[in-house]
């Protein structure tokens, strides 16, 4: 077989240059990870600061959530917290993994959603486990182990409060709320 010294050494070259890419590739993803810590998002909280605590409907009827690690409450009324209120587990999903979630590319934000930061959208899968109405649970009756609600949570922070516009994933019926604690 007659081999061409220069080919060889070219095509070493080619083979030097692709497993050069793969390495800086690989470390780069070990960096990324290593950097943003090994938690899934949903279970670091400081990721998820912005989203805690308390949610007011901006429909005037003085609903809202309310958001306490990975607990949530849904409440008729946020100046009343024992009674009319659905409670249960949260799942927050946040940034990238919520962008994911919801199907957003980083194209759409940056053309429809300008003024929104990557780390300032949410997913929140709400899995409900009990109902309390006008004092008597209600979970049993109101309540099937199928119910669960995923939302988009799209973040505002100006300097008069924090707002968000929140999406129903399953519905994509909208609401607007303004951060209140």
């Amino acid at each position: 077989m007659n081999y061409n010294k220069n080919m060889i050494k070219y095509h070493k070259n080619e083979l030097f240059r692709i497993a050069a890419a793969i390495l800086i590739i690989c470390f780069s993803l070990l960096g990324l990870t290593a950097c943003t810590g090994a938690t899934d998002t949903k279970d670091n909280n400081d990721d998820n600061a912005l989203l805690q605590g308390t949610w007011e409907i901006d429909t005037g009827s003085g609903a809202g959530y309310k958001f306490d690690g990975n607990e949530f409450w849904w409440l008729k009324s946020i100046e009343d917290f024992n009674d009319n209120y659905w409670y249960g587990e949260v799942e927050i999903y946040s940034g990238a993994d919520a962008m994911e979630i919801a199907g957003l590319t980083g194209e759409e934000l940056q053309s429809s959603l300008p003024g929104i930061k990557p780390e300032n959208i949410f997913v929140t899968k709400l899995d409900p486990e009990k109902i309390i109405t006008d004092g008597e649970d209600k979970t049993a009756t109101n309540m099937s182990d199928q119910t669960l609600w995923n939302r988009l949570w799209l973040i505002e922070e100006n300097e008069a409060n924090v707002v968000a516009v929140v999406i129903d994933l399953e519905t994509f019926s909208m609401e607007n709320y303004t951060k209140i604690d």
